[in-house]
């Protein structure tokens, strides 16, 4: 091979290289994934209840995130969303200095993230700030003022949870998106990194991956009369360190706080009285009359997890008890996606094992006993909860997670 043939394939190969650098360049400048919905269904008449969509678990001045608390709320009005729940390390300083309340139609209050020898752990709904301490002591104070206790970032590797046996708290951050960015393959977070200045849309999808080691110790816990609430928590910071006197403000709050939410469900629309809709929104999360979703794709409408029996409905948070020779469980569950546009399957799980799914449709799925049998035996109680994939092309995406239903066999 001559000097001349083996320039020629240096510049075809260096040539292919820049071609596939301006393809890469083009994909990340105009990605976006949105889902389609179909018409909006009124969630505010008849049996249907009021979807809210709320922004749960971020940091500011206040500990060591870099944003102000008004800033933050005009964010999360610019992304619609209807209630934010700030939770600053070991303080309570925002609600002491008079910033909880009505900002126009959101409504936001203080929470706080406590430290404690096996982790950090979050209330919600508590009016008085909260020592850090021994988690049976933190809790017992959550308690005492009728809060909602979350574990936090439970599978993070910097700041892991320490003791999976612990009793008595009421929730988990199934999605966190620290965890989600920490627990990434290094060679996504180089892409995130060189992307995010381009399309910081296409550096926040990665966060959406499935977090298949807090889903199954989530699905290991539920016991009967104690289901513990799956949330969606930002913990953001935007306060990114690196050095020990520089810090990079990246991820902007506006990217972050769009990625996940967790929507709860109420009776009736927020009546304007922060302290008793403070009260009906810590007590939907605490009950796990909620979801969470990554809404960065589209909030969701139209989404509903109910099972009937007899004359009875339940929803998420609920215990169902029947008898165990009755066939007459019928579980439900659905989502306005326009299948058209995007195709998408509800998967129904019991006891973290999928047991039926649903293509581009309404699931319904009538139970029979076989369902509740473990081996030769009944399985007295069983937890369904339901997840729903969306499909991008060829891309799946985990895009909505119910909270659990009890059915218990008397």
């Amino acid at each position: 091979m001559n000097i001349l043939t083996s320039s020629f394939i240096l510049e075809l190969i260096l040539f292919f290289l820049i071609f596939l650098v301006v393809l890469f360049c083009i994909r990340v400048i105009f990605f976006k994934l949105k889902i389609n919905f179909l018409s909006r269904k009124d969630l505010s008449k008849g049996e249907n209840p009021v979807d809210l969509s709320g922004i749960i678990h971020f940091h500011t001045v206040y500990s060591d995130g870099s944003g102000e608390i008004k800033d933050i709320i005009d964010i999360a009005k610019r992304l619609d969303a209807d209630f934010v729940i700030s939770s600053d390390h070991n303080t309570l300083r925002p609600k002491y200095d008079g910033l909880e309340g009505y900002y126009g139609k959101l409504v936001y209050f203080a929470g706080e993230e406590i430290n404690t020898e096996f982790g950090h752990f979050l209330a919600i709904g508590i009016n008085d700030e909260i020592k850090r301490g021994t988690y049976k002591n933190v809790l017992s104070e959550i308690n005492k003022q009728n809060g909602v206790s979350v574990i936090c970032h439970p599978h993070n590797w910097w700041t892991p949870w320490k003791n999976f046996k612990v009793k008595g708290y009421n929730g988990i951050e199934i999605i966190n998106l620290d965890s989600q960015w920490r627990g990434m393959n290094p060679l996504y977070i180089l892409v995130v990194f060189l992307t995010y200045r381009i399309n910081p849309f296409y550096a926040m999808h990665f966060l959406s991956h499935k977090p298949k080691k807090t889903i199954k110790f989530w699905d290991n816990v539920q016991k009967h009369s104690d289901l513990k609430t799956g949330i969606a928590s930002t913990d953001a910071h935007s306060n990114v360190k690196i050095t020990k006197n520089f810090r990079v403000k990246i991820p902007k709050y506006e990217e972050l706080l769009a990625v996940a939410r967790t929507h709860v469900f109420l009776d009736d629309a927020l009546s304007g009285n922060l302290e008793l809709d403070k009260k009906r929104i810590a007590g939907a999360i605490k009950k796990g009359k909620c979801y969470f979703s990554y809404d960065m794709f589209g909030r969701p409408q139209g989404f509903f997890f109910k099972i009937f029996y007899l004359d009875e409905l339940c929803v998420s948070g609920d215990t169902l008890n029947i008898d165990k020779k009755d066939k007459n469980v019928i579980i439900h569950s659905g989502i306005d996606i326009n299948p058209d546009m995007n195709k998408f399957v509800i998967n129904l799980f019991r006891n973290g094992e999928k047991i039926y799914s649903s293509k581009n449709k309404n699931l319904t799925l009538k139970l029979d006993t076989a369902t509740f049998k473990s081996g030769d035996s009944f399985s007295y109680s069983s937890f369904f909860r339901v997840e729903v994939d969306v499909y991008f092309g060829y891309k799946k995406i985990t895009y909505l997670y119910s909270n659990n239903i009890e059915v218990r066999l008397c």
